[in-house]
């Protein structure tokens, strides 16, 4: 099984990196994969884009693959969809993640993936206190139908186009991610992980 975090785009409304924003000791990036170093997952693969080399320089790159997108400028929808082209060749289940989820903890990754192991043709999608959000766990026979994916298009389309492929598991957790000013205040302020 293979851990993706997607951490290329430019984090225009934040105006800073968001990967490299600090939460305790740790940037949000290595924090992020961290978590993502799971049991069952065996390839960790990192996503790179914008500030590609800056993010690069702030953790150990032992037990992390690095794969860097020629197409985050078009949005997330086409790093997604990229990342999935390149890796159709391994033919293994997909855990996707995004670096901007500060909430999503080892335990969350864990109930996917058990949640998987029972049922591995289905796309398990988690939901924090009701709303969907990565980390979603895709199955290599359902990968192809994100191959087109474009634009800033998130997951929210594919599981409204194919909920009978989906199973969501739900977590207590509120979903708050780090995408403004306002958020990374709360998390500095709130963070104790």
């Amino acid at each position: 099984m293979i851990g993706l975090l997607l951490a290329a785009g430019t984090s225009s409304r934040l105006g800073e990196p968001k990967a490299l924003i600090q939460l305790g000791p740790k940037t949000l990036v290595e924090r992020s994969l961290q978590v993502l170093q799971a049991p069952f997952i065996d390839h960790v693969i990192l996503v790179l884009g914008a500030e590609k080399d800056a993010i690069k320089n702030v953790f150990s790159h032992e037990n992390v693959e690095m794969m860097e997108s020629k197409e985050w400028a078009l949005g997330q929808g086409n790093t997604l969809s990229e990342s999935m082209r390149a890796l159709a060749s391994r033919q293994e289940p997909i855990l996707v993640m995004l670096v901007d989820t500060p909430f999503v903890q080892e335990n969350h990754i864990q109930a996917i993936v058990k949640a998987h192991l029972a049922n591995p043709s289905q796309v398990i999608i988690s939901s924090f206190q009701g709303q969907s959000s990565p980390p979603v766990l895709i199955p290599f026979e359902h990968q192809h139908k994100l191959y087109d994916w474009k634009g800033d298009k998130g997951f929210g389309p594919f599981w409204k186009s194919h909920p009978d492929i989906c199973q969501w598991i739900s977590f207590e957790e509120e979903y708050r991610d780090l995408d403004t000013a306002e958020d990374k205040k709360y998390w500095q302020e709130n963070w104790d992980k």
